[in-house]
């Protein structure tokens, strides 16, 4: 009887021992504010919850890929650079998309003159030839027709043959069709331009303009800008390279890591006790102390199969989970990605 009774005290001190000792574990941090002012009391009033998770940035690791298939040129970054929006990071090989500019600028040029040229009708100087051109030949149908109304009345006193009436019928009727194509070319110069035509030519400069941007726009895509504020978490590329947007793996990821979040899943049993605003800690096993507080700013609206592993003894592994994400205190510095515990206050 006295051995039982020894045996309990024995493990009730070496309890409360252990209890003290992991509540001043938690309690110490690396860059977070120290919470021993929480009584002993305090914490074993209060449920906790443990959910594995990791560290991510203030926005999701941002994955950039080319857009076009060319050779990499240039790479302008580092891994761990910081760079702002906008900031150019890689340099694909432009030569092909310079040529095709230049070419659709050029074919946008000739529709443009095209379109013009309607418009403006033709120059003075040509619609002059053309008249000069049409009275000339008025000049020779008028001759023509001289020459043949003599041929008639000779042919009739038997002084000329059937021959040279005929030719001269032919010359006569040849005549007359110069001066018909000379008028009509005439009137066709002084008449201004048809309405189809110049929809043709409208429709032919806006198809020459759409080649000019899409070209302009294929050159843009050869240098690959960063589209957000952050930081260069990971480059997998090299000079020389072949890339394009059918590619596997992303050529540069970034994300804004000037604040940090942690994202972690709870359990079921778990997930109706999460509430936005709740306090968190978190711990890894890189340390002993707590690494970080925060509180939870958002809950997924839906369980997943659990993703994430904590590895500890008991950690239900085929069940479904719920995520949150907790925003971490300002001056919280740690590497995204670093598997993280997370220990939610959930009263």
């Amino acid at each position: 009887m006295k051995t039982i009774l020894t045996t309990v005290i024995t493990i009730a001190i070496f309890g409360s021992v252990l209890i003290v000792h992991e509540h001043q574990r938690q309690s110490h941090s690396v860059g977070a504010p120290p919470l021993d002012a929480v009584s002993l009391t305090d914490v074993l009033n209060k449920e906790t919850i443990r959910a594995a998770g990791r560290i991510e940035g203030r926005t999701d690791a941002v994955e950039i890929r080319a857009r076009i298939a060319e050779q990499i040129h240039e790479i302008l970054v580092a891994r761990g650079q910081w760079v702002s929006a906008g900031d150019v990071l890689l340099v694909l090989d432009a030569d092909r998309f310079v040529k095709e500019c230049d070419l659709a600028n050029a074919l946008l040029g000739e529709a443009l003159a095209k379109k013009e040229r309607l418009e403006n009708g033709f120059r003075d100087s040509e619609i002059e030839t053309a008249r000069q051109e049409f009275n000339a030949t008025m000049a020779r149908l008028a001759g023509a027709e001289k020459t043949y109304t003599r041929a008639i009345k000779l042919h009739e006193k038997g002084a000329g043959s059937q021959q040279a009436l005929d030719d001269l019928y032919s010359q006569l009727t040849s005549f007359r069709a110069m001066t018909a194509a000379a008028k009509g070319r005439l009137e066709t110069l002084e008449l201004p331009a048809r309405d189809d035509d110049l929809l043709a030519a409208s429709a032919a400069v806006r198809a020459a303009e759409a080649r000019h941007e899409i070209a302009k726009i294929n050159l843009d895509r050869t240098r690959i800008v960063a589209p957000i504020d952050g930081q260069i978490l990971a480059i997998e590329a090299e000079v020389g390279e072949l890339t394009g947007p059918d590619m596997p793996g992303a050529l540069i990821v970034l994300s804004d890591t000037k604040r940090l979040k942690a994202v972690a899943e709870v359990d079921e049993f778990d997930a109706l006790k999460v509430e936005l605003g709740q306090i968190c800690q978190v711990t890894c096993d890189a340390s002993d102390r707590v690494l970080a507080t925060g509180k939870v700013i958002e809950i997924e609206p839906q369980m997943n199969p659990k993703r994430m592993y904590g590895q500890w003894a008991g950690e239900r592994t085929d069940t479904y989970n719920r995520r949150i994400w907790v925003d971490l205190q300002q001056e919280t510095d740690l590497p995204v990605g670093l598997p993280v515990d997370v220990f939610i206050q959930a009263n």
